[in-house]
């Protein structure tokens, strides 16, 4: 009696054996059914996508970069002349500033961007804090007065030789969106929808920057601003024998 009970277990243990090995067949046999994801190069379409806004039309690089394709090998080329951005083995010099201006120009989070050209999020977020450290040690080289002649622009121009001979520049202040903690959320709200820093910019008759002041609360005055930049040490001043102008929208220097 035993023997015949021991049998009849065996057996079922062998039944239920088999039964798992039948359906692990099938499982495996599915899995192989199933299609696969096509191959992506991610290096060839990275280069291939960077390389259609650069050696694309004009436009679609402005559109994209907020600048045209020779403006931005200038800008690669003095972050590199002055080694404050470096190529390394997995990135270029080319690709780390066209991932910043793009993300600058179009306000993407790093995740979108790391998307768009197959990067992880943290890479894309190392490589935006590199280049910007690096845009920002260009400031004295790229931002100033260039002369405090008159500018051919006036010089040469009926309508405003001589009226403005004395005049080197215009200035003006802009409200540029900001992204703040909560707690100080309420000192960057100002006349301007959402959070926004009161940013004051001095540029020459040929549209060049001279001096960028930023990072003033939306909420403070354009005056504020203004005296703020004229009492920082080394900060904007106006040379000796030029004209100071009120104008509606701003001030002529």
């Amino acid at each position: 009696m035993k023997k015949k009970t021991k049998a009849a277990i065996l057996a079922s243990v062998a039944s239920v054996l088999l039964v798992g090995v039948a359906l692990l067949k099938k499982l495996r046999r599915r899995r192989r059914d199933l299609p696969r994801a096509p191959y992506v190069n991610h290096a060839a379409e990275r280069e291939e996508y960077i390389n259609s806004v650069l050696h694309g039309s004009e436009r679609h690089c402005v559109n994209q970069l907020r600048m045209k394709p020779i403006a931005f090998h200038h800008l690669c080329h003095a972050l590199t002349e002055g080694e404050h951005v470096r190529p390394t083995v997995h990135m270029s010099v080319t690709e780390q500033v066209f991932i910043f201006l793009h993300i600058i120009g179009h306000n993407v989070r790093f995740r979108v961007m790391g998307g768009r050209i197959y990067r992880s999020t943290e890479t894309v977020h190392r490589y935006f804090k590199v280049v910007l450290r690096g845009v920002l040690k260009l400031y004295r080289a790229l931002i100033r007065l260039r002369s405090e002649d008159t500018p051919p622009e006036i010089r040469n121009s009926r309508r405003f030789y001589p009226y403005f001979k004395d005049c080197v520049g215009a200035i003006d202040g802009t409200h540029v969106h900001a992204s703040v903690p909560p707690e100080i959320q309420g000192r960057f709200r100002g006349r301007k929808d959402g959070t926004t820093q009161n940013v004051l910019a001095a540029i020459s008759f040929d549209l060049k920057f001279t001096y960028v002041l930023a990072g003033w609360e939306g909420s403070a005055h354009d005056s504020l601003v203004f005296n703020d930049a004229f009492a920082r040490p080394g900060g904007f001043s106006i040379p000796n024998g030029i004209t100071r102008l009120l104008h509606p929208f701003g001030l002529l220097v």
